[in-house]
């Protein structure tokens, strides 16, 4: 089973709760272990070597997605010891994203998600750690 840890922002107001319930029933539904946590602090606290991926929203109150990639990056120092990152993102900028990329990010996944989406990005992430598990 992969474990995943999705980092969502609180929800303010009805839509992102939506938005956080619809990102971790799609995972679960694609069979996935989740942990949902609300803040970068919180998904820097609690991520650990056992998580697979963590899923990031882009738009974290009080740091950026770009913030939290490094910061996990940094916990995680040996060679593919640490998870791989997915954005949630809702802007489709090439350059926004290819920032995303440039810092770590392993996969991104545009805003509204569906199941085909989480399946794809998951199938194409967790390839490419198999692939390189060996460095």
């Amino acid at each position: 089973m992969t474990l995943i840890l999705s980092i969502d922002p609180k929800p303010t107001f009805n839509q992102c709760w939506v938005s956080r319930s619809v990102t971790k029933g799609l995972l679960v539904h694609l069979g996935c272990d989740v942990t949902t946590v609300s803040s970068a602090d919180d998904c820097l606290r609690v991520v650990s070597q056992e998580h697979n991926v963590v899923f990031l929203d882009v738009c974290i109150p009080g740091v950026d997605g770009y913030e939290v990639a490094i910061r996990i990056h940094e916990k995680f120092t040996k060679c593919h010891q640490g998870p791989l990152l997915v954005a949630l993102m809702g802007n489709t900028d090439r350059v926004t994203k290819e920032n995303y990329l440039r810092v770590g990010i392993n996969g991104v996944v545009l805003k509204p998600v569906s199941v085909d989406k989480m399946r794809s990005v998951l199938s194409e992430v967790l390839e490419h750690r198999f692939l390189f598990e060996t460095c």
